[in-house]
């Protein structure tokens, strides 16, 4: 979609300046942002009260990343022009740069209401519409642009993604179809249908286009020996190098034992905090932390490609756990089963990772689990490493809540704490994949538009069969998933373990 800048519709008055003025707009255009600037403030001592030359100079500014000068300036444009549509529009595009998105989005409505409605403004009113989490708002935005520019492919990848988060997975495979059908080789689009064919459980498609298209955000490593498609290569040495978070590689780790069947010897890199408890499993011949050297090997692929290049569908998925052990492990009879214990001992983690793209809706403010610590019997058990800045005050007034997290070293540690704990209680993080992978009693936590690996409206999961899903039925609405968490927890606990 084009930018608020790149059509010049108000009009200036006198013929003098408009050649001048053209001039410095095709500067702007072409990049020339100096050059552009310097005109644009030149014809504005010759004419001070010009809205048009003041949204021009306000937009060479936002392209040069000078944002804030960019609003004063637009500013004071729509101060001499207050009706003016494209105004407004320029006005949202600055302040959605300087992450004042409610603003923006005001702006970019009131440039529609004076009849400013090209695909690029409901374009871009989508797109801040969708980072401010109001998804069906978006949608309807995205449609409405799709409806007046139906050749513009990032309309339709972004239709589709609204509409995937909706769990509308029929409609969003059309839209993803229609932007790959005007540019085939559209990674977004790609990569975005590969996960909706995942949610679906049509993993034979998924994989295959995950596999292909992922990289598009993801940089590729590349090894002079040949890749490994995944036959068998007796006598051959595979390096399977990392890829992409804890969880991830947690969540892979069951593919290794047939990946090393079908070769001589595995060898295995991964994220160094998982370097000891991936030893000790045993799933590989050896294991390196990602930044050490590999030894010699023959082939390679991604821990993350496995899957697509082992076939898996959902009906051959391997889910026996637990599948990650360690050698001193004394075994689920000897752990801290004490039949005498009264009070259940519960690991909680509600936040991940705060750079993941998806942080803001997957984490939950501990303030919205304390109905949990009203529940009488049970002692929990943080699980975060640490526990976040906006979260220390309520946690220091649970008095049921000890701090194990902030100490553990890497997973192995957190393997043997949860390992003695009778249920996990987690949103969507490594956490829960851990518990998992050691068949541990775990609850997840999952937002409205949750990740393909929890496919829809399921409450179990078929990666792991310990596991028990709490969806929000709403965007951002985590109150009915605590109160459904909380009436389980009691029978939990009145069952003292039973089962989940």
């Amino acid at each position: 979609m084009s930018l608020p800048g790149n059509s010049m519709e108000m009009k200036t008055p006198g013929n003098n300046i408009d050649q001048a003025l053209s001039h410095a707009a095709l500067l702007c255009a072409q990049g020339n942002l100096k050059m552009a600037e310097a005109q644009c403030r030149q014809l504005l001592i010759q004419q001070p009260g010009n809205g048009h030359l003041m949204y021009l100079l306000a937009m060479t500014l936002q392209k040069a990343g000078r944002n804030q000068e960019a609003l004063e300036w637009m500013e004071r444009a729509s101060a001499f022009q207050p009706h003016s549509g494209l105004v407004h529009e320029g006005l949202g595009f600055v302040k959605s740069s300087l992450g004042q998105h409610s603003e923006a989005a005001a702006h970019y409505r009131h440039a529609m209401a004076l009849g400013c409605k090209k695909a690029g403004t409901y374009y871009s009113l989508g797109q801040i519409l969708y980072r401010m989490g109001r998804v069906e708002e978006s949608q309807g935005c995205f449609h409405a642009a799709s409806e007046l520019d139906p050749g513009d492919k990032a309309v339709w990848n972004n239709l589709g993604k609204c509409l995937a988060d909706m769990g509308r997975l029929e409609e969003a495979l059309s839209a993803y179809d229609r932007a790959l059908q005007l540019d085939p080789g559209y990674a977004l689009a790609g990569y975005g249908r590969a996960l909706v064919y995942l949610a679906r459980g049509n993993f034979a498609n998924g994989f295959a286009g995950y596999n292909q298209w992922r990289h598009h955000a993801i940089p590729r490593r590349t090894f002079s020996q040949p890749a490994w498609h995944g036959g068998e290569m007796p006598g051959q040495t595979l390096f399977l190098h990392a890829e992409q978070g804890f969880g991830d590689a947690i969540q892979h780790a069951r593919f290794l034992p047939e990946a090393r069947r079908r070769v001589g010897r595995l060898v295995l890199e991964c994220r160094p905090e998982l370097k000891t408890l991936f030893m000790q499993a045993s799933l590989a011949d050896e294991v390196i932390a990602h930044g050490e050297t590999p030894p010699a090997f023959d082939l390679w692929a991604s821990q993350i490609s496995l899957p697509g290049l082992l076939n898996v569908t959902l009906e051959n998925l391997p889910n026996r756990v637990p599948y990650l052990k360690w050698q001193d492990d004394p075994g689920e009879n000897a752990r801290d089963r004490n039949p005498e214990r009264k009070t259940l001992r519960v690991g909680l983690a509600w936040s991940g990772n705060p750079s993941h793209h998806q942080d803001a809706s997957r984490s939950i403010p501990l303030q919205n689990l304390t109905p949990l610590k009203d529940i009488p019997g049970i002692r929990y058990i943080s699980l975060q490493k640490p526990v976040p800045a906006r979260d220390i005050r309520v946690f220091q007034d649970w008095p049921t809540m000890e701090d194990a997290g902030s100490n553990l070293p890497d997973f192995l540690a957190s393997a043997r704490l949860v390992a003695g704990l009778d249920l996990v209680v987690t949103v969507d993080t490594a956490m829960a994949h851990l518990a998992g992978a050691l068949g541990k009693p775990v609850w997840t936590l999952l937002p409205s538009a949750a990740d393909w690996r929890w496919q829809t409206r399921r409450t179990d999961s078929p990666w792991y069969p310990t596991m028990r899903l709490f969806r929000q039925h709403r965007g951002g609405d985590w109150h009915a998933v605590v109160d459904s968490v909380v009436g389980a927890l009691k029978k939990f606990a009145q069952n003292h373990g039973s089962g989940i």
